[in-house]
């Protein structure tokens, strides 16, 4: 099973990792925090799911990637980086390449065809070396000389056979991808119950800062900015049933994240997560909601 596949190289890899069926399947912890989602055909991954993905990603400082095996017209290639609404996706076998050989893809498959990242400070290091002119190396490998010039200004994407041409005349220019590296604004989401929604303004009157986020095991993401930077994910829910569904995958989050989680509901529980009833909430500062969830 390509799940299993998946597990087996972050164990390779020496990652910490749970796993959980919604917009990211499995999280994983070792220096960073990767977030995957593994599908055989990566065409089957929705927009939704990308929204959310982003959203937890831009909060986590974590980096997102769908692992797969084909798109409904092709089979992925392995050492090749594949986008699907801005997600990086490959194969297993790149993502072994990755964490467990620390080799990484130089191709990157986009609209139009293959791409390279070419390295401005190598590819004007050894052009001066090999005595060219900006024109003259546009002029051998078949672009402006404009081109040249904005290439050594930045790094940028070029066609992958230009880049394999710089790289023949010259030597080594070609940037390996790392996608970790891909960085992701979280977008703007908004409440699904008024529930949710009157949760929300709870804790921006006390200073949150909030994100809304579903396809996880909770909805609601709180955080302070500034210097007492803080983070807490929060599962602002009315059905007993769904929070009692939840909290394994909760306590499994929070465990590989080292980031805590809290349950805002209507009446008390009794979890391992830390329950906070809203009639509590409203009466807490928000120092109080703080030390609440870093108790969990």
């Amino acid at each position: 099973m390509l799940r299993e596949k998946v597990g087996g190289i972050l164990e390779k890899a020496e990652y910490e990792y749970s796993e959980y069926s919604g917009c990211f399947d499995i999280v994983a912890r070792k220096e960073e925090i990767l977030l995957l989602k593994v599908l055989e055909n990566v065409d089957s991954f929705q927009e939704e799911q990308a929204e959310n993905l982003k959203t937890l990603s831009a909060n986590l400082e974590g980096s997102p990637a769908l692992v797969g095996l084909c798109t409904r017209r092709e089979k992925l290639q392995d050492n090749i980086i594949y986008e699907r609404f801005e997600i990086p996706a490959f194969t297993p076998r790149t993502l072994e390449n990755i964490l467990v050989h620390n080799v990484h893809p130089v191709m990157y498959r986009f609209r139009g065809g293959f791409f390279a990242e070419i390295n401005p400070q190598e590819l004007r290091r050894e052009r001066e070396e090999k005595e060219l002119t900006q024109s003259e190396l546009a002029a051998k490998v078949g672009v402006t000389k404009k081109s040249i010039y904005e290439h050594e200004q930045k790094r940028m994407m070029a066609r992958y056979d230009i880049a394999r041409k710089m790289e023949k005349l010259l030597g080594p220019v070609i940037n390996g991808i790392d996608f970790t590296s891909f960085s992701f604004n979280a977008p703007e989401r908004h409440a699904k119950t008024s529930f949710e929604r009157d949760i929300s303004s709870e804790l921006k009157r006390k200073g949150f800062g909030t994100d809304f986020i579903y396809q996880t095991p909770f909805n609601i993401i709180a955080k302070i900015y500034g210097k007492e930077r803080f983070l807490v994910f929060s599962d602002a829910e009315e059905n007993v049933r769904r929070i009692e569904k939840n909290e394994e995958h909760m306590l499994a989050f929070a465990e590989i994240t080292e980031k805590p989680v809290i349950v805002v509901t209507r009446k008390r529980m009794e979890l391992e997560v830390p329950v906070i009833p809203t009639e509590e909430l409203r009466e807490m500062t928000r120092r109080d909601i703080v030390r609440a969830a870093k108790k969990g």
